[in-house]
């Protein structure tokens, strides 16, 4: 049976749209769709590691909605479709949508976040963030030739998105490039939250989740 949700204000339909867009620019796969409490949880997948030896940190985006009417689900589903229904919402200035149908749900989408425990770090600068952003935009396309076997890529992007930052240790390269690439970088600084080998970048955009590699948890 297809789940219909109704989002509180209606604008959020138009807002949900756009992140699931440019979640769909950086990896067109699935969001993690969590309905409870009265909220939405919309999670998408924007780096995650593909090997038992990949260490590519596990970088979430997550935006909350606000629900009309209770719903309670856990569901994964086709970021086009998705896009798609939002749209056709969004146009006709409606509230309320369908969800696409469930499809296989893929490594990251397992992962949950811890709810409790996290502990505020020293803030970052959104300006540091998106810059970057832009320098492993660019050492990434300096490293990769045109013409390269998937495992190199993926080790090469480990590399550089598992760097932490110069100035911020806690932080790998990997979730400035999710702050800036969905759109969190509106405010003049992100919150910064840890608990464990888990990270939380906050604003009022939307939120940056890091689960970073092997057990190590951050002192």
């Amino acid at each position: 049976m297809a789940l219909t949700l109704t989002l509180s204000p209606s604008q959020a339909v138009l807002d949900a749209q756009v992140f699931s867009e440019r979640a769909a620019r950086v990896n067109n796969g699935s969001a993690r769709l969590i309905a409870q409490g009265g909220f939405l949880q919309a999670y998408v997948g924007v780096l995650f590691p593909r090997g038992l030896l990949d260490q590519t940190p596990t970088v979430l985006g997550l935006r909350v909605f606000k629900l009309a009417t209770a719903a309670e689900f856990d569901v994964v589903v086709p970021l086009e479709s998705l896009i798609h229904r939002l749209g056709v919402a969004s146009d006709s200035g409606e509230a309320e949508f369908t969800l696409p149908a469930e499809v296989a749900s893929l490594a990251w989408a397992a992962i949950t976040p811890p709810r409790e425990g996290w502990r505020r770090r020293r803030g970052i600068a959104s300006s540091a963030l998106r810059d970057a952003a832009a320098e492993g935009v660019a050492k990434v396309a300096q490293a990769v030739p045109e013409s390269i076997g998937e495992s190199v890529l993926q080790k090469v992007r480990a590399d550089i998105w598992g760097t932490a930052l110069a100035d911020h240790q806690r932080i790998p390269a990997g979730a400035a490039f999710a702050a800036d690439a969905l759109g969190f970088l509106t405010d003049k600084n992100m919150q910064v939250h840890t608990v464990g080998n888990w990270l939380r970048l906050t604003s009022g955009s939307g939120y940056v989740v890091v689960k970073k590699p092997g057990g190590a948890a951050d002192s």
